[in-house]
């Protein structure tokens, strides 16, 4: 096996528009860096590149110019190219999110594609002979389901850490957890990536070795219930318990041979104007803001309602799910487009026992909430869903049928 990797600090130097809650105002200062880290796994003549943003959602826009020039110029196929984002909610605004009015200034997208092709490409360029280890742990006690306190949730941390085959030294390691990084608000004005870049920061820090780190399925998970201070402060306090934590991580038995590869895209059409949560909830928001007394309440109810009316606005859309299963061995490396919730992502996980599961979150184009059956219409992730009732459920049992179908 040969891997490659490098890590792109793609920090703006001048103020910028941030993707997240609504800001107005443009950026003031940096907390902590702005990055692409790339991953490049080559194994019987076969590579995988895995390339990560530091961003609130990824798009085609972007995406598809980065494949296409990474085929042309070093002719690995689209669906060998895995390109995501953290889904930090403080970070420029490279895109604009669905239910967002943020400026997206064109210049900085388009110096975006220059930055993967350019971070893609240094990694393919340090391939080197490597081996692989893992390790992992469980995080208690500072995130979890963020409707139901004790709830579905994944409080896992996965370690891969990387390792040149001759001198043993360590190339880099690749964390992946499930949390959102929502730790800042919009209050905050300081370009970051939040949760999951200070664990980052702070593993470096610790090891001395570069450090990437992807998200899960984090649909419904925050540190929500655990929160004991505000912003800067809980960062610190959140990413330095959860690193102290990672002292404790208990290795596990890995191969890494046989890369084999697959991946597909499922359309689901969605309609707010006739679909039937939207048209059932839409009266009754109305009304419970006409009679509540309650200014909370009020507040809350407006903002579903908004979010409701804006998708019966947009009339009828398709939504075009795309996803990457990858086994290297034992450990299966699956991509996601857009939030899952913890339930669904436990059924892929549960269904792959033999398999250590990685699930990469955000990646291909973004395609907001992934809601179960069970939990559709319960919570606030499907007021910002445009997936029908039941089409999360059925993505999620496709994805799980391709990858059996590549284990065959």
């Amino acid at each position: 096996m040969e891997i490659g990797y490098n890590k792109l600090n793609i920090t703006p130097t001048q103020p910028v528009h941030i993707a997240g809650y609504n800001r107005k105002e443009l950026s003031k200062g940096v907390l902590d860096p702005i990055e692409i880290n790339s991953l490049v796994i080559k194994e019987n003549n076969k590579t995988i590149i895995f390339s990560i943003l530091d961003s609130i959602i990824i798009e085609d826009c972007v995406i598809l110019p980065v494949k296409k020039a990474i085929f042309e110029n070093f002719g690995i196929p689209f669906e060998q190219i895995i390109i995501g984002c953290i889904h930090t909610h403080s970070a420029p605004a490279y895109f604009k999110p669905f239910f967002e009015n943020v400026y997206i200034d064109q210049e900085l997208q388009k110096s975006l594609i220059q930055s993967f092709i350019k971070s893609i490409s240094k990694a393919l360029a340090s391939l080197e002979d490597a081996s692989l280890t893992m390790e992992t742990t469980q995080i208690e006690g500072l995130y979890g389901n963020r409707n139901v306190k004790d709830g579905c949730v994944d409080k896992s941390i996965n370690v891969l850490h990387f390792m040149n085959s001759h001198s043993k030294n360590e190339i880099c390691s690749f964390i992946q957890m499930s949390c959102h990084p929502t730790i800042l608000n919009g209050s905050n004005f300081k370009l970051s990536a939040d949760l999951l870049g200070w664990i980052r920061q702070k593993y470096q820090t610790k090891t001395q070795v570069p450090c990437m780190i992807v998200n899960g399925f984090c649909g419904d998970v925050s540190t929500r219930f655990y929160r004991e201070l505000k912003g800067e402060d809980e960062l610190e306090r959140v990413s330095s318990s959860i690193i102290q934590q990672m002292n404790d991580l208990n290795p596990l038995d890995v191969l890494f041979n046989d890369l084999k590869c697959t991946s597909f895209e499922k359309s689901y059409q969605y309609n707010g104007q006739s679909d039937p949560f939207v048209q059932k909830e839409i009266p009754h928001l109305k009304e419970k803001i006409q009679n509540s007394q309650n200014d909370v309440e009020k507040a809350i109810a407006s903002q579903l309602l908004h979010n409701l009316e804006f998708k019966a606005s947009k009339g009828e859309m398709v939504l075009k799910l795309y996803s990457h299963i990858i086994k290297l061995g034992n450990i299966l490396f699956i991509s996601l487009p857009g939030d899952i919730t913890a339930a669904l992502g436990k059924r892929i996980v549960d269904h792959f026992k033999d398999y250590k599961v990685i699930i990469l979150g955000y990646c291909e184009n973004y395609s907001n909430y992934f809601v179960c059956k069970e939990d559709y219409s319960k919570y606030f992730e499907t007021y910002i869903s445009r997936l029908s009732k039941g089409n999360a459920d059925d993505f999620i049992q496709h994805v799980i049928n391709e990858a059996d179908g590549l284990l065959k």
